[in-house]
């Protein structure tokens, strides 16, 4: 494309023209922008042989050129707009094939400028300055290159770079914006500036990593040490077919009644994918989503957003089988678009990276294959949520283990991934033990379900009594996440725990026993879950606290997670 081909409206920035001397004639130096009144002009015109291009002009009246060169055709002087002028310039066949160049004289009533005019003999983009030069700024900024060449150049820029709006009226500046550095390691960039098929100059930019020496927010453990209780918005904004399609949708009135209540962090589950389309995130489910985290921190709780099972698109197959590159960008773009979504809240909101990263036990291979991939999507998590900088280069990430097992965590193969700021990581780990008085639905030829737990609470003569997976069970489990991350200044989010299964009305059940065996046993892993450090989440889906109006439908589990709550103390 040709100068003369770029509309003349678009252009936006205000340049500064230096004028050349030449020999004793002492021209004046023209130091103004487009808005000033007085003469602007390019300095230089590179010409490809004789493709002629469009020499640009504002004065106050119309100019007049000379040429100290004849083989250097200038054309009509033609008025574009009030007070802007165009000419084009055009270089006859050079038969040597070699630069040539000439000088044009631009006079418009006493003003007067110089402009350069080279020949090559064929497309030509040439870097003039670079400013600044050296190193970019960690903390992000503009930055400004200076060009000549044959015709409007292509750019080709690195993601973290922009250009800002339009060019200036003498296509001789690209002006552009970085962002800041927030990887936690230098980055280098290429910027291509490109005319035609052959005419390419590059310019090479280095932007150091940006250091946080002074967080105005809290640490992981300070925030951990802040939550009381916690408990889940369970089957509910996870939902893939909509927002309480398995329970209800939440209100604030329901929201207002936990605060109420007692707890002071809610952990909200969370699908992503089901409401996407090519990658893109439905702007209306970004816009509840903020409205229900809006609800939690307003009635001064934590809020902790994760990315939950989501029909298993990242819990599944890519982190049983393995790490997945398209997968992995995809998580990382829609934690982009979260994370710059939800970025004008502080720190009362955490993000959680996933929910049940899932591993194939079979094998030792097969397993390290899937915590592998497990990190390296966490990693990816971290760096995006990150790189949006504002509230979230300090805000607190909660990473998951390995199928939230405590016993795969504690293995030790599973780590945290590297973060540019200290301090503000926790781990994530669910508790459903023993499976039998918890979940199992139904007697198994290994085991029978379990009705009643905890010493006090056995019925004697029973068989319906827990026979493993009691009070020091617990307390070992929990010591497990304190040794391998609390003491290691990783606050742990016991994210999930809870009774799942009711059996008050079942045949020969004694009601009495077993309600005192569900406060009992929440009692226990709320306690000690905060004895190591670990900061309890109830998992409640509507069937404890009525959804319509926060209303308490069943006090046993409640009653114990509270008491739990109260006798627990954190050990920072």
């Amino acid at each position: 494309m040709r100068l003369k081909d770029v509309i003349l409206s678009g252009f936006s920035l205000l340049l500064s023209m230096a004028v050349a001397s030449c020999g004793e004639d002492k021209t004046p130096v023209i130091d103004n922008g487009w808005n000033s009144g007085t003469l602007t002009v390019k300095e230089e015109v590179l010409l490809a042989g004789s493709t002629s291009q469009s020499l640009n002009i504002k004065a106050s009246v119309r100019p007049t050129l000379t040429s100290d060169a004849q083989w250097l055709k200038i054309g009509e002087v033609k008025s574009l707009t009030t007070g802007i002028y165009s000419v084009e310039l055009t270089a006859e066949v050079n038969a040597t094939g070699e630069t040539r160049t000439a000088k044009v004289t631009v006079t418009a009533g006493k003003e007067s400028a110089i402009v350069t005019v080279t020949q090559h003999s064929g497309d030509v983009v040439e870097i003039r300055s670079v400013d600044p030069e050296g190193e970019l700024d960690p903390d992000g900024g503009t930055l400004t290159i200076k060009y000549a060449s044959t015709g409007v150049p292509a750019t080709n820029l690195p993601e973290w770079i922009k250009e800002t709006g339009t060019r200036s009226l003498d296509e001789g500046v690209l002006s552009l914006t970085y962002s800041p550095n927030n990887s936690g390691k230098e980055r280098e960039g290429i910027i291509v500036l490109a005319v035609g098929k052959d005419a390419v100059a590059n310019v090479t930019v280095r932007q150091g990593a940006r250091t946080v020496a002074a967080l105005n927010g809290k640490s992981a453990v300070e925030i951990a040490a802040d939550m009381y209780a916690g408990i889940n918005i369970g089957n509910t904004m996870e939902c893939p077919g909509g927002e309480g399609d398995w329970s209800m949708p939440v209100n604030e009135t329901y929201v207002a009644a936990l605060a109420n209540m007692g707890f002071n962090a809610v952990r909200i589950p969370c699908a992503w994918d089901a409401h996407a389309k090519d990658g893109v995130i439905d702007s209306a489910w970004l816009d509840r989503v903020d409205e229900v985290v809006g609800w939690v921190i307003s009635n001064g709780m934590y809020a902790l957003l994760n990315t939950h099972w989501d029909s298993g698109w990242i819990e599944g197959d890519p982190c049983k089988k393995g790490f997945d590159e398209a997968v992995n960008a995809k998580f990382g773009s829609y934690w982009t678009q979260i994370a710059n979504k939800l970025n004008h809240y502080d720190q009362r909101l955490l993000f959680s990276a996933m929910n049940e990263p899932p591993v194939d036990e079979t094998s030792k291979a097969t397993k390290e294959k899937g915590i592998d991939a497990i990190m390296k999507y966490e990693q990816t998590m971290l760096d995006a949520v990150r790189a949006t900088g504002g509230n979230n280069l300090d805000r607190v990430l909660v990473m998951s283990v390995p199928n939230t097992n405590i016993e795969i965590a504690a293995e030790g193969y599973f780590h945290m991934p590297a973060d540019v700021v200290e301090d503000r990581l926790m781990v994530e780990a669910h508790f459903y033990s023993p499976y039998n008085f918890n979940m199992m639905t139904e007697d198994a030829s290994w085991g029978k379900v379990a009705w009643y737990w905890g010493k006090e609470n056995h019925v004697a003569g029973s068989d319906r009594n827990s026979t493993w997976g009691e009070e020091d069970y617990v307390k070992d489990q929990m010591q497990l996440m304190k040794t391998h991350f609390v003491d290691k200044g990783y606050p742990t989010v016991l994210g999930e725990y809870c009774v799942c299964e009711d059996r008050s009305n079942l045949p020969g059940v004694d009601k009495e026993k077993h309600h005192a065996s569900q406060l009992h046993w929440n009692r226990v892993v709320t306690r000690e879950a905060k004895n190591a450090g670990c900061v309890p989440f109830f998992w409640e889906t509507g069937g404890d606290i009525n959804r319509r109006d926060g209303s308490i439908n069943r006090t046993y589990q409640l009653d114990g997670l509270f008491l739990g709550a109260s006798e627990g103390k954190y050990p920072f």
